[in-house]
């Protein structure tokens, strides 16, 4: 078991990369609740950006009863709402335990209201996404003439 917290960003170092998506294989309004949840439970990312493929990053640590320290990056990237840290060496199958710890923290958690607006730039697609009273919502706002072709 871990206590997570909220970590500066210059923690987060070395080799790090995706180690698991979050409701991933769910409906995309899962991916707004995800940022509602991380919001609950961490406070405000470390940034936001208007790009869908990089909409926000929180940086966070994971100590265990005996003072040992490991640090994460909660994201929505390329591959969707994720986790990301070591996952190379010696410590890639703890780091995937803990993660798995951090995603369930994460879906248990009530979200908090935000609203989003970002840009998939590949298409040229608008998305608005949030949290309005618990509940998650998604919109694609296509551009005129998208079906065109």
């Amino acid at each position: 078991m871990h206590t997570f917290k909220r970590a500066e960003r210059d923690k987060y170092t070395g080799f790090n990369a995706l180690i698991r998506n979050v409701y991933y294989k769910d409906c995309i309004e899962k991916q707004s609740l995800f940022i509602g949840q991380v919001i609950t439970l961490f406070g405000e990312p470390d940034y936001w950006t208007k790009s869908y493929e990089n909409i926000f990053s929180c940086t966070v640590s994971a100590e265990d009863n005996e003072g040992n320290i490991l640090y994460f990056e909660i994201y929505h990237g390329p591959s969707g709402s994720a986790i990301g840290g070591r996952v190379g060496g010696e410590e890639k199958e703890l780091y995937k335990k803990v993660a798995d710890e951090l995603a369930e923290l994460i879906m248990s958690a009530k979200p908090t209201d935000y609203e989003w607006d970002s840009i998939y730039e590949d298409l040229g697609v608008g998305i608005k996404m949030g949290v309005k009273n618990g509940e998650p919502h998604y919109e694609d706002i296509l551009p005129e003439g998208f079906w065109d072709n």
